[in-house]
């Protein structure tokens, strides 16, 4: 089924928050019930949507006090604290234990253990937080801004040329970012790009959503940047640890975690390589120094939106 095309901002904006609350809300039972791996995954999924969903329509909503940026920020922290381990305790189990051998594998079996205990822990520490007031206060004021929206004073503009807008300074922040020139990036500046790459994603799939125009092939980019970048991400979270317990302390496992990053980055270098050849200049008298991402400009979105006249209906027929 087609997506609506939503017609102002306002609309778009309602549309959007709204659902990315309710998403919000539709896994909160499963974590608090049983906490498995997919629910944690699937809510924080939620949690990072909506807050990118208020960034992008920040100048246009006023949100109640309890559902503004700390306890957003409070709850993304607690879910994150839970699926790293998630993803630590896969890897570890799935990919890493049945290629190192001898007496470093019964410590990764002990290392597992000890990351299972701590994933327990982190667990109670996120249903206990989602039974205090702060919470219920950030799902109420979140459920009865849906009811009744609330949004800043001046002109309710419209929806195509807001949401085109937002997604191509997404993209000017990706294209433009260190990590996606840099030769030998470091983890913290391709975790930054990971959270540059998400918000431009989650812009693409907002646009979508309200307007009516997928960006398929865009979406696909974006989406196959964060895949990779996440996969680093966790590899580096994994030497972290690793390197809490001291150089030398895990030489088979080590050796297997530097072997998987250095595939994760060819694959990425891959993916950066396929997102400059869908960049080009945009059309104007003087060349711009940062590309624009293909197909995002404002016009041509409007125009696919525009109905025509029925002048020009009668032209096209005859």
């Amino acid at each position: 089924m087609a997506a609506p095309t939503l017609t102002t901002v306002r609309e778009a904006a309602r549309a959007v928050i709204t659902r990315q609350a309710r998403e919000l809300r539709r896994h909160e039972r499963a974590v608090t019930r049983a906490g498995a791996p997919g629910p944690i995954h699937d809510m924080r999924v939620a949690i990072r949507r909506l807050r990118a969903a208020l960034a992008v329509f920040h100048s246009v909503v006023v949100l109640p006090k309890a559902a503004r940026r700390p306890p957003l920020r409070w709850l993304a922290r607690q879910l994150g604290r839970v699926r790293d381990l998630d993803v630590r305790i896969a890897l570890l189990a799935e990919q890493f234990l049945p290629a190192v051998a001898g007496l470093e594998a019964a410590r990764v079996d002990r290392l597992i253990a000890e990351c299972t205990a701590e994933r327990h822990r982190a667990h109670q520490r996120l249903r206990k937080g989602l039974a205090r007031p702060r919470y219920r206060k950030l799902r109420t004021a979140l459920a009865a801004w849906a009811r009744r929206a609330a949004f800043a004073d001046g002109e309710d503009t419209g929806a195509a040329r807001f949401m085109a807008d937002a997604v191509d300074r997404a993209a000017r922040r990706v294209g433009s970012h260190d990590a996606m020139h840099d030769r030998h990036p470091t983890a913290a500046a391709l975790h930054d790009l990971r959270i540059a790459v998400k918000r431009l994603r989650y812009a693409l799939d907002f646009h979508a959503d309200t307007c009516g125009l997928a960006f398929d092939a865009e979406r696909a980019v974006a989406r196959d940047l964060q895949d990779r970048l996440g996969e680093l991400r966790d590899h580096d979270l994994l030497f972290a640890r690793l390197a809490e317990d001291g150089a030398g302390a895990w030489p088979q496992l080590s050796a297997r975690v530097a072997e998987g990053r250095m595939k994760l980055w060819r694959r990425l270098l891959q993916v950066r390589r396929r997102w400059f050849a869908r960049t080009r200049p945009a059309p104007t008298v003087a060349p711009l120094e940062e590309p624009r991402f293909v197909h995002l400009e404002v016009t041509p979105v409007q125009l696919r939106l525009v109905e025509p006249s029925r002048a020009e209906r009668t032209r096209r027929s005859a």
